[in-house]
């Protein structure tokens, strides 16, 4: 089985046992190239933005019951612009949001949310995620946004104090008061895949835990992994996933 993992932090627990198992060919990306490589048939699964498997229920099937989950603040998914407009409302600027393509689900988010803000969409400029924090401080009136490894490095700027920052994880929980599920194990509708497969990953992640903390470049990995995300799809999250459909067909975005 060929088999899409996601390289970012996240998701290590969920694809664990795939990694340590040694019996499927194992490909890594952002999720993004994985719903690609996904839809163009050379994967057998993977772990790709849920908004696409909401995009696509007409060809993926998807594990209902563990993905990258988080409720409230998440510290992965961030939005910002630079801190010399202290005292305006965040959102602000001209609408150009300098973003990381790599996770749809964040980038529909924030426009879901600079929308409930602002009243209009803002304008997605995908950009390399490593030019991002610089296009903003030297673009008067831009945003950014970060996800993942990256977003996690850019909190520990030693410059951030010169940027005003929203955890989007925690702006969903202030608008909607509900948990966010950013991404899902999908697979085409004609090779089904049973959840435990899944299921059976993550168990080998939980339990080896410490071995992903100790693997990350982050010292703060253990409250990240264990407090601030989740990886178990229950009633709240379904309730989220329904109400993050709804906003984004309401914009015409799904």
């Amino acid at each position: 089985m060929k088999i899409g993992l996601v390289k970012h932090l996240n998701a290590h627990p969920l694809d664990h046992g795939f990694r340590k198992s040694g019996k499927h060919d194992l490909v890594e990306d952002s999720p993004a190239r994985l719903y690609a490589m996904l839809s163009e048939g050379s994967l057998s699964t993977a772990l790709i933005s849920s908004v696409e498997c909401l995009r696509n229920r007409h060809r993926f099937g998807f594990c209902s019951s563990v993905g990258v989950c988080c409720d409230g603040e998440l510290r992965s998914i961030l939005y910002f612009e630079a801190a010399d407009n202290s005292a305006a409302a965040l959102p602000s600027g001209n609408g150009t949001v300098f973003a990381d393509s790599g996770s749809r689900s964040s980038v529909a988010l924030l426009q879901v949310l600079y929308h409930t803000s602002r009243g209009a969409l803002p304008d997605i400029r995908s950009t390399d995620p490593e030019k991002i924090p610089e296009m903003v401080l030297k673009s008067p009136g831009t945003g950014g946004l970060l996800i993942g490894d990256a977003a996690l490095r850019f909190s520990m700027r030693d410059d951030i104090q010169d940027f005003r920052i929203r955890d989007l994880g925690q702006w969903w929980k202030e608008v909607e008061g509900l948990p966010f599920v950013f991404a899902l194990w999908a697979y085409p509708l004609e090779a089904t895949l049973e959840d435990s497969l899944f299921e059976g990953s993550l168990e080998v992640g939980l339990k080896r835990m410490e071995e992903i903390i100790e693997a990350s470049e982050f010292d703060f990995a253990r409250q990240y992994l264990t407090e601030l995300l989740h990886y178990r799809l229950d009633t709240p999250e379904w309730k989220a996933l329904q109400r993050f459909q709804e906003r984004l067909q309401a914009l015409d975005l799904l």
